[in-house]
C-alpha cells in the first residue's frame, strides 16, 4: 500500500476497534503528519493521548515514556477504507487540536509527498555518493 497525501486511512488497534480517520498531509523525515478525526471506540483510549500531551507539554520526560509505552502496547495500525490492507504503525501521538504524528514500522514503503499535495504516489530515491 502506498500512501498518498490527501489518502484517508483508518486507526485501527490491535482489538480492532475503530479509534478514528486521519487524512495524511505530509511526511517530514520519515514522521507522518496528519488531521485525526476521532471514531467511535477513540473514547477507550483518549485519555491515554490527553495524559500525553500534558506530560509533554510539563516536559515531564518519565511520565511521556511510560505513556508512550501504554499507547505502543494499543497495536495501532492505518486501514484501508476497504480494509483490504493495513499498515503498522509506532511513536503515535494525537494532540488535542486534532494534529496525529506517527511513523511507519515498515520504512520500505514509499512516504507521502512532503511538499507537494499529489494523487501519484511518491517513489523513494536513493541518492548517488559522490
Amino acid at each position: 500500500m502506498k500512501l498518498y497525501a490527501e489518502q484517508r486511512v483508518y486507526l485501527i488497534d490491535a482489538q480492532q476497534r475503530q479509534i478514528g480517520k486521519i487524512t495524511i498531509e505530509r511526511n517530514e523525515d520519515n514522521l507522518i503528519f496528519g488531521k485525526f478525526v476521532p471514531g467511535s471506540d477513540f473514547s477507550a483510549v483518549n485519555r491515554l493521548f490527553q495524559d500525553f500531551e500534558e506530560a509533554a507539554n510539563l516536559q515531564a520526560l518519565s511520565v511521556v515514556d511510560e505513556l508512550d509505552t501504554e499507547i505502543a502496547a494499543l497495536g495501532l495500525h492505518l486501514c484501508t477504507s476497504d480494509g483490504s490492507q493495513h499498515i503498522k504503525i509506532h511513536d503515535v501521538q494525537i494532540w488535542s487540536d486534532g494534529d496525529i504524528t506517527y511513523r511507519l514500522c515498515d520504512r520500505t514503503l514509499a512516504p507521502v509527498d512532503k511538499v507537494r499535495k499529489s494523487t501519484k504516489p511518491v517513489e523513494v530515491m536513493e541518492r548517488s555518493a559522490s
